[in-house]
């Protein structure tokens, strides 16, 4: 059997834990059905890499989480519309798992698309982790039931728990993890924030938290673009390099939120790594997405509105909520993702779900934990960022080549119009040496008929 899934692949590492996680889940289902997995390929699909091929191959296709459906400036509506119309073509069955929204270019003259798209006779089942409501509106009379559960980074904790279990927690002393993102993604999400801004607000907070005798550390989610957006600002701002970190891997990230006490997030899978570790957090609202997720986990209060945002609410809101003994997740919540993969995947294979002894939450835990993240997946994601270093590099490389293709062209311009100007210069010269001995010859003409006049 070929399992092909379906995700966004970035060096964004809270969209490749995902990925990462989803697939981890969808192994401890298939194992408790009673599935070899040794007779199980699954197969791996950037959302921005179409393989038609692949797509052909497979028995059922995957989407594997996050805020890929809608329409909005990351174009992922277009990527699904292609992938679903092949599937579609082939007779492949896709199924789109803890889905999440993100609408921000939909408009009454574009919604009637993704109605459209939830109706492909391709679609198998559907689970979304936010906003049902909508969900259950687009797809109205389709034959599956939308059913909510949550994104599968909830179960970071037992995904890496073979590296977690090797690193220790600060002890007597909090610290606070300050996340940083690039400058554009608020205007990106129609909120009236710069770089500038953000720099502000992280310059505040180090302000405050030094005022407080507090440790902090600035990290991003792994994002080329946000990192360089933390350095710029480290470097404007004198922050110590100790201050800053930037982690490499998805397993980096991890571990980095695992080494605070408590988190103000600005990324949505900040937030989730932490409630995952159990990490209290807040987190700045840019986006729809984010106060859905903590009404899903129960604290409401943590996902601060934008308007009400600052270095002090941010504070003044984990002040309240550190050390917060009753900060776990909830294994009911968790357990909805891997209730929908062991019914789905029952279904698909014909096993009947009542029959076997389904995997309470500690089993599913103990399977995670004996089913660690391999190695390779670092190294990819190293591959990844080089590679979109390099695309930048290149990006850069040739916009300044064509700059300088145009500098020199200007100074060549430049230099015409010089040499034309001293040629004019010249001949005006000349013409004003002319027109002196004129005016000399003819006031001397004009003396000698005065004098003859006399």
């Amino acid at each position: 059997m070929k399992i092909l899934i379906v995700s966004c692949v970035d060096d964004n590492f809270g969209d490749n834990l995902i990925r990462i996680c989803f697939e981890k889940l969808l192994r401890a289902a298939l194992k408790n059905l009673g599935v070899d997995l040794a007779e199980v390929e699954l197969a791996k699909m950037s959302l921005k890499t179409t393989d038609r091929e692949l797509i052909r191959s497979s028995d059922l296709l995957f989407f594997a989480g996050g805020g890929l459906f809608g329409i909005n400036y990351m174009h992922y509506y277009d990527y699904m519309e292609e992938i679903t119309r092949i599937a579609d073509e082939y007779g492949v069955p896709v199924v789109l798992s803890s889905m999440g929204v993100n609408n921000m270019g939909v408009t009454p003259e574009n919604e009637h698309l993704l109605s459209e798209l939830l109706r492909r006779s391709c679609f198998y089942a559907v689970s979304v982790r936010e906003n049902p409501a909508l969900f259950r509106r687009y797809a109205e009379g389709c034959p599956y039931e939308i059913v909510e559960v949550c994104d599968p980074a909830v179960w970071s904790a037992y995904i890496y728990y073979s590296h977690l279990k090797k690193r220790r927690r600060p002890e007597g002393k909090s610290v606070v993890g300050i996340n940083a993102v690039r400058g554009g993604l608020f205007a990106d999400n129609g909120k009236p924030w710069k770089l500038g801004d953000e720099m502000k607000y992280m310059n505040d907070m180090r302000t405050l938290l030094e005022e407080r005798g507090v440790d902090y550390a600035f990290y991003t989610n792994g994002s080329f673009l946000d990192n360089n957006s933390l350095l710029y600002f480290a470097k404007e701002y004198e922050i110590p390099p100790e201050r800053i970190i930037i982690p490499q891997s998805t397993r980096k990230l991890v571990e980095t939120v695992y080494g605070f006490t408590s988190v103000a997030a600005i990324r949505m899978h900040s937030s989730i790594i932490s409630y995952a570790l159990s990490v209290p957090s807040v987190n700045l609202v840019w986006n729809d997405k984010i106060p859905f997720f903590y009404q899903n986990i129960g604290y409401p209060d943590r996902a601060v509105s934008f308007d009400d945002w600052s270095a002090e609410a941010a504070i003044k809101r984990l002040a309240e909520i550190d050390n917060d003994l009753g900060y776990e997740p909830d294994e009911a919540y968790m357990m909805s993702l891997y209730d929908f993969l062991l019914d789905l995947m029952g279904r698909f294979l014909g096993v009947d779900t009542e029959q076997i002894e389904k995997f309470d939450c500690g089993r599913v835990k103990t399977e995670l934990m004996n089913d660690p993240v391999s190695l390779q997946e670092d190294l990819d994601e190293l591959v990844l960022k080089v590679q979109k270093g390099e695309k930048h590099y290149l990006s850069r490389f040739v916009e300044m080549k064509k700059q300088d293709r145009e500098f020199r062209q200007l100074k060549k311009d430049c230099e015409k119009k010089d040499r034309e100007i001293k040629r004019l210069k010249r001949e005006s010269e000349k013409l004003n040496r002319l027109l002196i001995v004129r005016v000399y010859k003819k006031l001397r003409s004009i003396k000698r008929k005065i004098m003859q006049s006399k």
